[in-house]
């Protein structure tokens, strides 16, 4: 098995991970998977899991990932091999389950995780249903284990980051690795800072290519890990609307290079979180290019700016009173229009992030606060979500039929 001194997977053996695990719905080519050399010889040493994806209305149940115990390794250097790794990687979303996977993808909303943290509702259900699964292959091991590498592209890549959280919080003695491709965001703040803590930033691979649509969804309050850090960027020159550049086969050919390390990846990408940029940015009078993907990642820092604003000088919960009809779009046109009422002050910066978003989806600009009820604050963010979706659903459907 080929690791890092850090008992890390290389690059090029977790992105290969991450590809050939579609495979997962046939039998021959499951067996064929298994035949690398960075598994165990032994089939009673790995586990084929299954997981129940869509809703109450589509609901199916197939093959979704592998837990599988590494291969002996020879010593590297320093690197202790006296005990074993562990390697559980997930699919992404495919079409041969009626498009239950999509329904999974975009059930767009927030449940308490089994590790007590605010997570996708629908990430979290496809988790929960081979939670028992995972743990039964890892207590049959538990003693051969120390190293746990958690896998995974797209739909994949968030259930592989709900599943470390896990296994980190109830074996807390293995060492716990993260790597994903082109994931979307798991869950809320809080659950991505908890992660980080558990794992350490230095744990957590997120790889992604900067014109990728499916990593910037869903809009804030969702956010990824490592926090602080923005993963490691990978330049593409796909266009945002054409969704190739979410292909795992684009991520293998970007990180394949056998001699590459996690740290020589990516390009430098200055954060958006800077609150002087972020102002900046609302404030200016530039145009808005939809086409442009820093345009939606500049929205998301925007959003999250002026919520966040809003939370720090009000008694809202952010993470509360998602049940019932309520939905995100509600729950954050509720914090806006309470800015609004609040202050001058905050009204100024709800009314410039508004703009920012209605130029970018075409539509006529509200140029006054009393024009931004709570009603046409609710409708402008539900088109966004659903114009990042779109793009995030094509993405998708262009991964489906490997």
């Amino acid at each position: 098995m080929n690791v890092t001194e850090n008992n890390h997977l290389i690059p090029k053996d977790a992105a290969s991970l991450a590809r050939d695990i579609y495979a997962v719905q046939d039998e021959f080519l499951v067996k064929a998977f298994l035949n690398k050399p960075l598994f165990s010889p032994k089939g009673r040493e790995k586990k084929t899991m299954s997981a129940e994806v869509g809703s109450r209305l589509i609901n199916t149940k197939d093959g979704f990932g592998v837990c599988a115990l590494g291969a002996e390794q020879e010593k590297v250097g320093n690197q202790d091999t006296s005990n074993r790794h562990a390697i559980i990687v997930f699919r992404g979303s495919t079409t041969a389950n009626m498009y239950a996977d999509w329904i999974s993808n975009f059930r767009i909303g927030v449940e308490t995780s089994s590790t007590g943290l605010p997570v996708h509702i629908g990430f979290n259900s496809i988790f929960m249903s081979m939670k028992d699964q995972i743990e039964k292959f890892l207590n049959q091991h538990n003693n051969k284990i120390k190293y746990v590498h958690c896998v995974g592209h797209s739909l994949g890549g968030a259930i592989a980051t709900i599943t470390s959280d896990w296994i980190k919080c109830n074996y807390s003695t293995k060492e716990v690795k993260l790597y994903t491709f082109g994931a979307p965001k798991p869950g809320f703040e809080w659950f991505a800072r908890k992660l980080t803590t558990r794992l350490n930033s230095e744990s957590v691979h997120r790889v992604f290519h900067s014109t990728d649509p499916v990593p910037m969804i869903p809009l804030y309050p969702f956010v990824h890990a490592p926090i602080p850090g923005t993963g490691t960027h990978l330049y593409s020159s796909e266009a945002l609307l054409s969704a190739d550049a979410h292909d795992m086969r684009l991520y293998f050919d970007s990180v394949k290079d056998p001699e590459a390390s996690w740290s020589s990846l990516g390009d430098p990408l200055p954060s958006t979180s800077y609150d002087k940029l972020v102002e900046k940015w609302l404030a200016s009078d530039g145009s808005v290019n939809p086409f442009n993907p820093k345009t939606w990642e500049w929205i998301n820092a925007g959003l999250e700016y002026v919520i966040k604003k809003i939370l720090k000088v009000t008694a809202i919960s952010l993470q509360a009173g998602f049940s019932g009809c309520i939905t995100l779009a509600d729950k954050l046109a509720l914090i806006l229009r309470k800015g609004i009422e609040y202050s001058a002050k905050l009204s100024i910066w709800v009314v410039r992030l508004m703009a920012k978003i209605m130029q970018a989806l075409g539509m006529k600009i509200k140029q006054k606060a009393e024009e931004l009820t709570h009603f046409v604050i609710r409708y402008v963010l539900q088109t966004l979500m659903n114009k990042i979706s779109t793009v995030g659903k094509q993405a998708i459907k262009n991964i489906t039929k490997y």
